[in-house]
């Protein structure tokens, strides 16, 4: 568990580093950023901020029409700043 944890850390750490890639950046950080949200809900599987961050980007993909600077693009800054502290808040 405290092996997936560490290495949910690093693939956030590593999605945020991605952002410097611009447009193709972002898509590779929601990319790295949703694995991370999965190994983090299979090291804790009881955690209700991971499963509303689920809900958020079902809901994101839901209302996305496609338009990567549209006024959905709040979504994807507000999950990286919202999982960010999800996991690294988290105690063992």
């Amino acid at each position: 568990m405290k092996t997936v944890f560490q290495l949910s850390k690093v693939i956030n750490i590593l999605a945020l580093c991605c952002l410097a890639g611009l447009a193709y950046g972002l898509i590779l950080t929601g990319i790295l950023q949703v694995i991370a949200a999965i190994l983090f809900v299979i090291a804790f599987p009881k955690d209700k901020l991971i499963y509303i961050y689920f809900a958020i980007v079902g809901f994101f993909f839901l209302v996305w029409q496609g338009n990567i600077f549209g006024w959905q693009f709040i979504f994807p800054l507000g999950l990286m700043i919202f999982l960010t502290y999800t996991i690294h808040t988290k105690k063992i």
